[in-house]
Formats: C-alpha cells, sequence, structure tokens
C-alpha cells in the first residue's frame, strides 16, 4: 500500500479534494449526515476486496489494481468525512446571516424598493396548525412546519422562486408555507415530502427552491428575482399577495384543450376516488383535478384527448395526462382492478401504517 500511495500521490491527493468538495455540498440541514445506503453497499464491497488483498487470494495485476481501488476508495472517504465536518450547520450559517444583516441594516442604507431583509431561519411562530393532507403519512420524508396564515396579512412573493409559479404558489400556501425562510429551512426530508406532495420529486433539489430562499429571505437577488420583478416571466405576474385564489383563479379558458364535460361540484356520495392511485398524480394534482370538478376514475377515463390536455394542463402537469396515461390507469382501476404502480403505492401505506 506504501509503494502504491507513492507512486499515485497526486491522484490520491485529487481523490481527497474531489471528496471534500463533494462531502461540503452535500451537506443540507441542522444534522450533519456521514452515512447512506449507498456508502453502506460501498463498505461491502471494500470490506470483501480488503478480505481477498489480505489473505492473498488475488495475485499479479489483478492484486495491484484491487489495492489501488482500495486506496482509492479510503482516500475519497476521508475527504468526504473532512468536507462533511468542516462544513458549517444551516443554524451556524443561520447565526452568521442573522449578525451580517444585523450589521448591514445599521451600516448601509436601504434604497426604497430594495427588499426587506430577514434572517434565514425557520420562523418561530411555525407549526403544524393546519389539518392533514390527503394520504400525507403515504408520502416520504417529512411534512415541513406550517403557519395558519402569512405573518401580518402579507405573505412573501414565492414567484420570485424559480419553479414556483402561479399554481405552486398556491399549493404551497394550501400547505401553510408562505414566507422566504420558511422554504429556507426546509431539511432534506421536507424537500422530499414536498416534492412527493406535488408530484415531481428531484425538481426541487434540481431548482435549488431552498438555496433561492436563502438568498430572498436575507434581502439578495437572483437573477430569476430580477426578471419576475421586472414583469419578465408571464407565471410570476402579481405581487404574491393572491395565493389559493391564483389556482382557483385559473379555471379560466386559458389552457390548451377543451374544458371536460360531465364535471362534479362534489364526489358522489361524498366519497372520492383516490387519484393519486394513477401514476403520475400525487396529492397536488389530485387537489386540483377536484377543484376542476374531477372526482372519480370513471371520469378519467372517459376525458378524451382535447379534454385530457386541459385538465392535466389545469392541474399544472401539461401534456401529462396523456404521455403518462392517465386515461388507461384510471379505466383499469375504475373496474376494479389494479396497476402496479396503485399495487405498489397501496403496499408502501400499508407498510407504513403497520
Amino acid at each position: 500500500m506504501l509503494y502504491l500511495a507513492s507512486q499515485f500521490v497526486w491522484f490520491l491527493l485529487a481523490a481527497l479534494v474531489l471528496g471534500f468538495v463533494i462531502g461540503w455540498i452535500s451537506q443540507s440541514g441542522s444534522a450533519r449526515r456521514f452515512w447512506s445506503r449507498g456508502w453502506s453497499l460501498v463498505a461491502l464491497l471494500w470490506l470483501c476486496g480488503a478480505v481477498l488483498a489480505w489473505l492473498q487470494l488475488v495475485n499479479g495485476v489483478a492484486a495491484m489494481w484491487l489495492e489501488t481501488a482500495l486506496l482509492f476508495v479510503a482516500v475519497y472517504w476521508l475527504g468526504c468525512v473532512a468536507g462533511t465536518l468542516l462544513h458549517p450547520l444551516d443554524d451556524d450559517v443561520k447565526e452568521t446571516a442573522t449578525a451580517s444583516v444585523a450589521t448591514v441594516s445599521t451600516a448601509v442604507p436601504v434604497a426604497a424598493n430594495e427588499p426587506a431583509i430577514a434572517a434565514v431561519q425557520a420562523p418561530a411562530d411555525a407549526g403544524r396548525t393546519l389539518p392533514p393532507v390527503e394520504n400525507e403519512e403515504a408520502l416520504p420524508g417529512q411534512r415541513p412546519a406550517a403557519l395558519a396564515e402569512a405573518r401580518g396579512g402579507k405573505a412573501d412573493d414565492l414567484k420570485l422562486i424559480k419553479g414556483i409559479g402561479r399554481q405552486n404558489e398556491g399549493r404551497l400556501h394550501g400547505l401553510g408555507i408562505w414566507h422566504f425562510e420558511q422554504i429556507a429551512a426546509w431539511t432534506p426530508e421536507n424537500v422530499e415530502w414536498i416534492g412527493g406532495y406535488l408530484a415531481f420529486p428531484g425538481r426541487i433539489e434540481r431548482e435549488d427552491w431552498v438555496g433561492q430562499a436563502k438568498r430572498l429571505a436575507t434581502g439578495a437577488t437572483t437573477e430569476f428575482a430580477d426578471r419576475a420583478r421586472a414583469g419578465l416571466v408571464e407565471t410570476s405576474r402579481d405581487d404574491g399577495s393572491a395565493g389559493q385564489g391564483n389556482v382557483a383563479a385559473l379555471e379560466g379558458d386559458g389552457f390548451e384543450g377543451r374544458r371536460p364535460e360531465h364535471l362534479l361540484a362534489a364526489a358522489r356520495d361524498g366519497k372520492p376516488d383516490d387519484l393519486t392511485l394513477i401514476k403520475g398524480i400525487g396529492p397536488a394534482i389530485a387537489a386540483d383535478l377536484n377543484r376542476l370538478g374531477i372526482w372519480h376514475f370513471d371520469q378519467i377515463a372517459a376525458l378524451g384527448d382535447e379534454e385530457m390536455r386541459y385538465a392535466s394542463a389545469f392541474a399544472g402537469a401539461p401534456g401529462r395526462g396523456l404521455s403518462e396515461n392517465w386515461r388507461e390507469d384510471a379505466g383499469i382501476l375504475a373496474h376494479g382492478g389494479d396497476t402496479q404502480h396503485s399495487r405498489t403505492l397501496k403496499a408502501e401505506r400499508a407498510k407504513a401504517k403497520s
């Protein structure tokens, strides 16, 4: 091993630096995360390789490559650990941001058109004050803390965050999310829950809602926020106060396709079907379909192509109704059958309750 280390010293240094960078940027939340399922698999493979090398069950060139791989993985992991240990926790960042904001606010005059600067921290008055959403316990992750209403009756304009348009802002308001600092304080578990609720897992991370919210909560801005404030983003054109009204206001004829016929004001016998059993429909989309007047599988199964385009666009998922075969799944479920998605979802819910 010492011989290999001397031969590959610069490459090992590069692996250490790469591990440090990955360990640093992967940290988010109020607790450090040193391990994951992926690392468990890597550790198992590493131990197997170490046993083979120790017992000299592999010889020659193969043994050299095995020992080299073991060495590089170990150095990379040490870099990850170092990056994780040295990265400040969100609580530390919040304290620093609060102190910095206080200093700046006393030293620098704020222009009249600049947003008020606020500390990036979990709101002290946040709590689970709202009723649970349908099948909330079945969603992965953890629902973030909520506020029954915006503080002072004035919500932040969440549409200044790239990825949040009028539809998603209304849905977040329905969950009790009104302010940038609430989103800035989301943990990875909160992000996972919101992604599942809105039926686009991974998108929040890709679009970095939390990072954008942290900047906006401290009075900074982003290129997208500047464009939205200038009225250059069509889906962001209001002052942010409409909230759930944004979703209701979208019942006009501004969507592609044709508004479906045979819509219902309420579910038959007060018992709506669980539309989330259809692949691609999460709780938020199901709630929007209910708002449109679609409560049952047979209603979706009977939609024509133009009606499906309208319904999926209304629910904030343009084109997905046809591409994800909502109609076919609904037809099976309407006749008492199950799809692979519905069976998997039911099994997950049963496991979560047990």
